[in-house]
């Protein structure tokens, strides 16, 4: 970014100096007149310098302001425990407006992450588009044997590990 409002002020600085080379000596012949169009010039391209610097400084302000509610609001999720085993996706826009995307193990997590998000410094609004995701199984209940099976009857068992 710093790279780019160095190559337009270097052009717009170029542009006035090659301004001043090609009139100056035109301005000293012919007179007032045209040192004055010369001056008006020079002060057009440096108030079109001045005004490409501003929105470039302003256009790198909204970036970093955002980048830091991004960065607040990633570690007020981050860190609460109520939404381990969540996959969430964030995106900050201009103003402030926090978007959730992801999946979330039940809706009391879902909740939680929005309230954490809202009440985040520099969140002016929320956009919930997180989905819950269906129960997981503990356990599987064993079926019942058929006549065929009665004989070798064997139980299974599944642990699902968070």
């Amino acid at each position: 970014m710093m790279t780019k409002m160095m190559s337009k002020l270097a052009l717009g600085s170029s542009t006035a100096l090659l301004a001043v080379a090609v009139i100056a000596p035109a301005c000293v012949s012919r007179g007032q007149g045209v040192a004055e169009r010369a001056g008006q010039a020079l002060d057009d391209v440096g108030r079109g310098v001045r005004r490409g610097l501003q929105n470039a400084f302003a256009r790198t302000r909204v970036a970093v302001d955002n980048q830091e509610v991004i960065s607040r609001v990633y570690s007020r999720l981050h860190w609460d425990k109520m939404l381990v085993g969540s996959t969430l996706e964030l995106e900050v826009q201009d103003g402030g407006t926090t978007i959730l995307r992801g999946a979330v193990p039940d809706a009391s997590a879902k909740q939680r992450a929005v309230v954490l998000a809202r009440e985040t410094v520099g969140v002016n609004q929320v956009v919930d588009e997180l989905t819950v995701l269906p129960p997981t199984p503990t356990h599987v209940i064993p079926a019942t044997p058929s006549a065929a099976t009665e004989t070798t009857t064997t139980t299974t068992k599944t642990i699902v590990k968070p």
